[in-house]
């Protein structure tokens, strides 16, 4: 994968939460089978983006899986986030 970039958009206690591997435009994206968010899935099923429904600025522990056989985990602690992935 490619270095990631990440896009934390709180308003107030917690936001949106986008993670970027590869450049865009990226089309549909697809609701994930576990956690809340979404996915921009390549066809040859190469996860291009997520984006976390919402996510608390203090603490907050949530994990996506786009149905692909990949996972990506965030960990939030004080606005900073750490992130780990499995494809």
């Amino acid at each position: 994968m490619s270095k990631q970039e990440i896009f934390f958009r709180p308003i107030g206690n917690s936001g949106p939460l986008t993670i970027y591997w590869y450049p865009g435009p990226y089309g549909v994206a697809v609701e994930c089978k576990k956690g809340k968010g979404v996915a921009w899935i390549s066809p040859c099923g190469t996860i291009l983006g997520v984006e976390f429904d919402d996510v608390s600025i203090a603490e907050d522990h949530q994990i996506l899986e786009p149905g692909n056989g990949s996972l990506i985990e965030v960990f939030i602690k004080n606005g900073k986030v750490k992130t780990y992935v499995k494809c």
